[in-house]
């Protein structure tokens, strides 16, 4: 299936089960999530590639899940955010798609 997923995971590890089922029950090409809190040694679903964003570490806040075999090409971000992004190539298409995962910083409101 040629279908990409936006989830805001809220948690890698805690919701590995449940991404496991989502993957397995809809063959997804691309997830990017946001709220990732990785651990150190995070392995993805089987079948599928972690890629986090350039200079990352455990404990990131995004990443994208690349189903093997999906062809993609990783994107170079000149950002302060933490991004990742990909262009993918989905089967039979000919179209590229550009996709980011991105965490924007929280913002404090404050009066005076």
């Amino acid at each position: 299936m040629n279908t990409v997923v936006q989830w805001n995971i809220r948690g890698f590890r805690s919701n590995f089960e449940e991404l496991k089922l989502l993957l397995n029950r809809l063959q997804l090409a691309v997830v990017a999530l946001q709220e990732c809190r990785l651990g150190e040694g995070q392995v993805p679903p089987r079948g599928y590639t972690l890629l986090l964003p350039q200079g990352g570490s455990p404990g990131g806040e995004t990443a994208l899940l690349i189903r093997n075999g999906t062809r993609f090409s990783e994107i170079d971000l000149k950002t302060g955010l933490h991004a990742a992004a990909a262009t993918i190539s989905l089967e039979d298409s000919n179209r590229l798609l550009s996709i980011p995962a991105s965490q924007f910083p929280s913002f404090e409101t404050l009066s005076g």
